[in-house]
């Protein structure tokens, strides 16, 4: 009797061991002979196998990639607000300096001023 599996009996079988957690080819061929009695040939069930791994890794990997990029973007804001802040001290150290130093600036004006006469 021929118990050839269809493709699709495979794929959601190896889905739900993968949902569980890793799974080898032998591991698969052993839960479709639990399952159907049958196993497959080795060629098509592995190449199934490692359609479905590669698909599950990479469907983790950009969630990775999100939580990695969310963490960074986290730093760069902090980094960034950081900066804002340390560039706007310096801007009012600068507004200050130049304050200081015109209100000194224009006192002498007066001083010499003064000192040569009053008015000329």
């Amino acid at each position: 009797m021929n118990h050839q599996l269809s493709e699709s009996r495979i794929r959601s079988t190896c889905r739900e061991l993968l949902a569980k957690g890793s799974v080898s080819g032998r591991q698969l061929r052993a839960e479709l002979r639990k399952r159907f009695g049958a196993v497959g040939k080795t060629e098509r069930v592995f190449t199934i196998w490692r359609e479905e791994t590669a698909a599950q890794a990479s469907a983790a990997a950009p969630a990775a990639d999100i939580v990695e990029l969310k963490r960074r973007l986290a730093a760069a804001e902090a980094a960034a607000a950081e900066n804002l802040a340390r560039a706007e001290r310096a801007e009012y150290r600068e507004m200050a300096h130049q304050e200081k130093w015109a209100m000194e600036v224009d006192r002498l004006r007066i001083e010499v001023k003064r000192l040569r006469g009053g008015g000329r």
